[in-house]
């Protein structure tokens, strides 16, 4: 069904990481296993279009319901740019939780890098991450552990789109879907380019989207609320998302602050 970290591909890594998860045309094996694989296309305009990249790659998800195990995978390339994320994690009561989740990111010659682990049993995730600003290659780094409050479900992105469509994702009163990720923490005012001579923590950090079936299709529309996900997000403009009949994603549009446009697209494959 991204990115405040790093660079402004970085903090839009919610939309590569949640990537490979969004998937259908799963095969279920005899040994419990499903397996599925697709492609995606992101497209980037900063500044009106001034500068532009893009994105293609293949996005594997693979879930053993018999060990309660999963894996997600995302591979891809584009000029100037190149992308890998693993996510992994566990199944508990048909909620799925992340273990680890690992990024590695170069966006026009500069490296990026994100590793999070995830501890259920203590209440702690721990966040490393280092990457760079845009526009100007302003280093930003994170080395923090997040207490997580108990019984707060805890995800990535890839394991709240497994439990969006497994229908497991917490609720708030007005029937918007709600999921903790754990990012870099950041101002409200924070610049493009702005680093902190005092270093960086992480926060346990809400994100809610609001889905309804089209009058039409029946196929679920819905805004994606985008300020916890982005320092570049404004407020009262949410991205707009699309879903199959299955509840996977199928395209994503945001629009950001300096002209900043960011479209993904998913094709599921076999």
């Amino acid at each position: 069904m991204a990115p405040r970290m790093k660079s402004i591909l970085s903090r839009r890594q919610f939309l590569l990481l949640g990537a490979p998860i969004l998937l259908a045309g799963r095969q279920v094996g005899a040994a419990g296993v499903s397996r599925s694989q697709g492609t995606y296309r992101v497209d980037v305009g900063v500044l009106y279009g001034i500068l532009s990249l893009s994105l293609t790659g293949v996005v594997v998800e693979e879930i053993d319901w018999s060990a309660g195990r999963y894996r997600v995978r995302l591979e891809g390339k584009g000029v100037g740019m190149a992308h890998r994320t693993e996510a992994e994690g566990i199944i508990r009561g048909g909620r799925f939780l992340p273990l680890e989740s690992r990024m590695q990111q170069t966006v026009r010659g500069r490296d990026s890098t994100v590793l999070i682990t995830y501890d259920h049993a203590r209440g702690q995730v721990e966040y490393h991450s280092v990457g760079y600003t845009l526009l100007m290659g302003r280093r930003r780094q994170v080395d923090d552990v997040v207490q997580v409050p108990p019984g707060q479900p805890v995800d990535d992105l890839p394991s709240a789109h497994l439990n969006f469509v497994a229908n497991k994702l917490e609720t708030d009163s007005d029937g918007s879907y709600r999921a903790f990720i754990v990012r870099r923490a950041w101002r409200d005012n924070e610049g493009p380019d702005d680093v902190s001579p005092s270093g960086y923590r992480a926060m346990l950090a809400p994100v809610r989207f609001l889905v309804a079936p089209d009058p039409v299709s029946g196929r679920l529309r819905g805004q994606l609320d985008m300020t916890s996900l982005s320092s570049w997000a404004r407020p009262g403009e949410p991205a707009r998302v699309t879903f199959d009949a299955a509840r996977h994603l199928e395209s994503v549009h945001s629009s950001l602050i300096l002209g900043t446009t960011v479209t993904v697209q998913f094709a599921s494959g076999t």
